[in-house]
């Protein structure tokens, strides 16, 4: 049950929109500094390092912002990856920003 880190999936992706990390500053600064590189060269969205990425959790190694909520509910259920993955059939159920990706 491996996802992907691909473009594809990121574009799917809910990360970004989940209350977990909504008011994280290492995740607000993250995004910022993409928009930065983004707007420097079209082209750098390909180049910008997975590790510098606040989403796509379910496909990469563990990474906890340590500012994150946790009281508040994953959307990880509601997202296309998860269900175009099977996720709901594997560990970790969801909060992959907390338990790492996949498996």
């Amino acid at each position: 049950m491996e996802v992907e880190f691909n473009l594809e999936n990121l574009t799917e992706c809910l990360c970004n929109c989940c209350p977990v990390q909504n008011r994280s500053k290492c995740v607000l600064d993250k995004m910022k500094m993409m928009q930065e590189i983004a707007q420097e060269d079209l082209d750098s969205r390909m180049m910008i390092e997975e590790e510098r990425i606040p989403a796509l959790y379910c496909a990469k190694e563990k990474e906890v912002p340590s500012d994150l909520e946790f009281s508040q509910e994953c959307q990880c259920d509601n997202c296309l990856v998860w269900k175009e993955n099977n996720l709901f059939s594997g560990e970790p159920p969801g909060y992959f920003c907390r338990e790492g990706k996949a498996r």
